[in-house]
């Protein structure tokens, strides 16, 4: 047992390695600021596609949705602020089956969980409770689709002999493949009727509630990674979003129920995709993250284009993602 947890623990320091140069203090977190703004960055609002219209056709990720959205909502002067309320524009990709995933301020388009929760255990999308219906319709309406799509993917890959039998008989063929293929037509049956406990809205207001393990159960009774989409961008939020991402990552070690299974030894990472937009915002965001989490940025050699800070012409994306993981002793 001890083994397993090692080795999920080396996973996680080779992954970080990859990231390069660690954001360590203040000092650091000042340095980052200037090397962002320094670039010439392309003016942006806050992401939102089409604020006027109550329904959007998007392709995302090779994906066919159909996003719901309330231009009231997205008009409101709510103190909380209307984080996530439209369809955004960013999406981040984890890769295993059995990741349990929460994402902050998610707003009302679900599309990131929409991507992501075919591919992983479960993952939770939270808000505040008054998006909770345009949320839940955005999921019923295309979840359904979005399997589909992704298992068409899947065969195409395997027909092509993309997949692990790719090396076997002539056009991947043998008992192994039937198999395969009769438990991916029973999966895709039960799947195709709703996500249940894959997809899940859960009511979170970063200045009112405290996350708990229920969050992840039944599934678990923590998370492996924390998500956040282009939702900073309120100064006053800045404290109440770190805390919710320090209280998540303490349920991995507080949690009575927690077994080795749910996390393999390792902690939980919290990774954090944001448009660059006011520099006083994002050094205030940086400075106080760095007070509980080590803190990488993912350089541009692991981006995709469209992401990459460098980007084409010579000018900036505009777009940067920063992995954390809480400091020991927190």
């Amino acid at each position: 047992m001890e083994r397993h947890h090692e080795g999920g623990c080396e996973e996680l320091k080779s992954f970080l390695r990859l990231l390069g140069k660690e954001i360590k203090d203040l000092d650091d977190a000042d340095e980052e600021t200037y090397d962002l703004y320094a670039q010439d960055l392309p003016s942006s609002d806050l992401g939102i596609i089409d604020p006027k219209t109550t329904e959007l056709q998007l392709t995302v990720a090779g994906r066919e949705l159909t996003i719901h959205q309330s231009p009231g909502i997205l008009s409101s002067a709510r103190a909380g602020g209307t984080t996530g309320a439209g369809a955004p524009s960013s999406s981040f990709s984890p890769t295993t089956t059995t990741t349990t995933v929460i994402e902050l301020g998610a707003g009302t388009s679900a599309i990131v969980g929409l991507l992501l929760a075919p591919r992983v255990g479960r993952y939770v999308l939270t808000d505040q409770a008054y998006v909770s219906k345009l949320v839940e319709r955005n999921i019923n309406e295309n979840w359904s689709s979005v399997v589909q799509q992704q298992q068409q993917q899947q065969q195409s890959l395997v027909g092509s002999g993309g997949g692990q039998g790719g090396k076997g008989k002539k056009g991947g063929g043998g008992k192994g493949s039937k198999k395969a293929s009769s438990s991916s037509s029973s999966s895709s049956a039960t799947e195709e009727k709703g996500p249940g406990e894959r997809l899940v809205f859960r009511a979170l207001d970063w200045e009112q509630d405290t996350p708990t393990s229920s969050l992840a159960q039944p599934v678990a009774a923590s998370f492996d990674l924390v998500v956040a989409c282009d939702c900073i961008y309120n100064e006053a939020l800045v404290d109440p979003f770190v805390t919710t991402c320090v209280d998540i990552c303490k349920l991995r070690g507080s949690s009575t129920t927690a077994t080795t299974t749910d996390n393999g030894g390792r902690p939980t990472v919290v990774v954090v995709a944001q448009v660059l937009r006011n520099s006083d915002v994002f050094e205030a965001w940086i400075k106080r993250f760095v007070q509980d989490f080590r803190c990488w940025r993912v350089p541009d050699d692991l981006m995709i284009d469209g992401l990459k800070s460098e980007g084409g012409g010579g000018g900036t994306s505009g777009f940067v993602v920063h992995v954390g993981v809480l400091r020991e002793g927190n």
